[in-house]
């Protein structure tokens, strides 16, 4: 394992790698809100029957282009430094998240989301104090032998039951709120749980693209320097690899972005991912054995505090209403009500308060122009 020279040049540009990661994060949350305020648009301005798949919103394809090139820029920071040190830097999205998601999508900024992000920035200074700088060049016939390791089969073996499991369990989810809706006592089991199994299952995905696209790097690297490693089917092979998990984490991502609130997606998502990624790169690239004892555990130390302010992002109420939104939105369902009375010819009157059957019944009979009325107000 060598690189010659470019090795020392590269273990000298680091700082390079932490700008980069600090763009590409940037980039990538804009798209992301982006995204989120496409899903929002189209809720508002269209009927149920008319409305686009996500690729056919333009706001959302300019978006997905932007979290592409925030991830080139990732990509192109995986040379300068290992990615123990690149995977917490990039956890500087969560500032740029907030701040989209309340100028973009005007979600009100809170005085936990203040004590997160500023978390978020303690834990990125202490990681990048403390992390190895040294980013180390492979052969394919390296990357390979790395694969076959022991401890990494067994974390590979731990990513792929969890992923199996989340998948199973969000289709299972999925399927109980079509059936029994939102209020059921089967779908109240997993209220918590939904919003989380898709930022989850994204940020998974999106930890394995980096370790794939950490490999990729060192192969051009290597290459560059004048051994051409692109000549095997394994370079081939990790590259699609990357790319099967960029398209699962953006797929996974953008259901979740459908369903939730962005101030409380994307923070998920960066707990796994970084999270997943940290512990990845260490397995696989041996990272954590080139670290001091001391510099390890303030290295620790500074992951943990970047994770808890994703966390304490994360732990904010989703789709709550203030008591004048929800003082029009009893005002407009009272004139839904009247007016459904009055299309069928009955007194307006106060009666017993029906079974949710009897509820789902009357609205699959009749007509939801007043009903979609309040639902509008409510995700005004």
């Amino acid at each position: 394992m060598g690189c010659g020279e470019h090795k020392e040049k590269s273990n000298g540009l680091w700082y390079v790698g932490v700008i980069l990661t600090v763009v590409g994060s940037i980039c990538t949350n804009m798209g992301v809100n982006l995204q989120k305020f496409s899903f929002m648009r189209e809720a508002k301005g269209r009927s149920v029957g008319d409305k686009r798949g996500y690729f056919r919103q333009p706001l959302w394809v300019i978006g997905l282009f932007l979290v592409v090139g925030g991830s080139i820029l990732d990509f192109v920071a995986l040379g300068f430094m290992p990615q123990s040190l690149a995977t917490p830097v990039g956890g500087s999205t969560m500032v740029a998240n907030v701040a989209f998601a309340s100028l973009l999508l005007k979600e009100k900024f809170t005085k936990s989301d203040a004590i997160g992000t500023a978390l978020v920035l303690l834990g990125i200074i202490v990681v990048a104090i403390f992390a190895e700088k040294e980013s180390a060049c492979y052969t394919v016939d390296e990357l390979i032998a790395l694969y076959r390791e022991p401890l990494f089969a067994v974390y590979a073996t731990l990513m792929g039951v969890s992923c199996l499991t989340l998948y199973l369990l969000t289709k299972k989810m999925e399927l109980t709120l079509k059936q029994k809706g939102r209020m059921s006592p089967e779908y109240q089991r997993f209220r918590k749980l939904h919003p989380v199994s898709y930022p989850a299952l994204s940020g998974i995905f999106g930890a394995q693209s980096v370790l794939f696209a950490k490999s990729m790097a060192e192969l051009m690297k290597t290459t560059i320097e004048g051994d051409n490693q692109f000549v095997t089917f394994g370079p081939y092979a990790i590259t699609v690899s990357m790319l099967t998990c960029v398209f699962l984490q953006i797929h996974w991502l953008a259901h979740g972005l459908q369903k939730f609130d962005a101030v409380f997606v994307v923070p998920v998502f960066q707990c796994f991912f970084i999270s997943i990624s940290i512990f990845g790169g260490g397995v696989y690239f041996k990272e954590f054995a080139k670290m001091a004892p001391l510099a390890l555990g303030m290295f620790s130390l500074g992951a943990l505090i970047t994770i808890s302010g994703v966390v304490k992002l994360a732990h904010r109420d989703m789709q709550k209403l203030s008591p004048m939104r929800r003082l029009r939105a009893a005002t407009m369902m009272l004139v839904f009500i009247h007016r459904s009375q009055k299309a069928r010819n009955l007194k307006a009157r106060w009666a017993k308060n029906p079974s949710p059957s009897e509820t789902a019944e009357f609205f699959q009979q009749h007509n939801h122009q007043c009903y979609l009325s309040v639902m509008k107000e409510l995700l005004r």
